[in-house]
């Protein structure tokens, strides 16, 4: 009796095997998981990040990323208004697949790849001013200090960090000297009352002991909020005053600062204190 032929395990033609991806080089996967990191980044902040003083070849690596599918894109050629901008690149489906089951690489921020495409505008841009500002902190470094940066996409196995939708978390350190910070940038379209509820979360996290507990006792992060106004500023710093002195802690330090001082103004007198 004749036995039947094995039938071959057929593969979905929207599927490509890990070891089938299309070959990238090395500052290629840089590109795709600085991408992970901040879901969205302009052509001139890659530029930066990887401190090429010749755009040309970084635009070469992105280009051919794209034509192989890793990374898409939000240029549009014939759009006026989009030829005035720099163009920003989020993860593809392929990026997905390269990312998947590698280490630091969660499965629940690498399934927003199949909705980056069509996120709005005000939420792209914030992904930008977060990169902005870890390129700004990078440049403040003085000899010496090391800069680790993590976004939401970096935190999400950390269940006992704060439950205040954090953009960053960072860490700088010179030899025995850490110093760990919060991070906020307020959207220009958020209603003004948004950073009171996050001050009193932080009071709340705090009391609860949460950080304390899970980081031996390590001192608790300075808070820095950036956001779009002079009068916001003037709020916050207003608000924040009152009810940390109602806290009666000394222990939480909030600082607070605009966009454009960040952009445009001395950086030794940039970040007021609200105490």
């Amino acid at each position: 009796m004749k036995q039947r032929p094995k039938k071959q395990k057929q593969t979905s033609p929207h599927i490509t095997p890990q070891n089938k991806l299309p070959k990238i080089t090395t500052s290629q996967k840089l590109i795709i998981k600085e991408i992970y990191k901040y879901r969205f980044i302009h052509t001139y902040q890659f530029q930066k990040l990887f401190n090429h003083k010749d755009p040309t070849m970084v635009k070469e690596w992105l280009k051919d990323l794209k034509d192989k599918k890793y990374i898409g894109t939000d240029y549009k050629r014939k759009d006026v208004e989009q030829n005035r901008i720099p163009a920003k690149y989020y993860l593809a489906p392929l990026g997905r697949k390269f990312l998947k089951g590698q280490k630091g690489f969660d499965i629940d921020v690498l399934e927003k790849v199949y909705k980056e495409k069509g996120r709005k505008a005000v939420f792209k841009n914030h992904c930008v001013e977060i990169a902005d500002m870890f390129l700004f902190l990078r440049s403040q470094k003085k000899p010496g200090e090391e800069l680790k940066f993590y976004t939401q996409s970096n935190l999400t196995k950390y269940e006992y960090f704060p439950d205040t939708e954090l953009d960053a978390y960072f860490v700088i350190q010179k030899k025995d000297k850490i110093r760990r910070f919060f991070l906020h940038i307020f959207k220009d379209s958020d209603p003004t009352w948004l950073p009171r509820p996050k001050i009193k979360k932080y009071i709340k996290y705090f009391d609860e002991n949460s950080w304390a507990e899970n980081t031996n006792n390590s001192p608790f992060p300075v808070i820095l909020f950036v956001v779009p106004t002079d009068n916001l500023k003037y709020h916050i710093f207003k608000y924040g005053q009152a009810v940390l002195q109602k806290a009666l802690t000394a222990d939480i330090q909030l600082f607070v600062e605009t966009k454009e001082a960040i952009k445009t103004g001395d950086p030794k007198k940039l970040w007021q204190p609200v105490k």
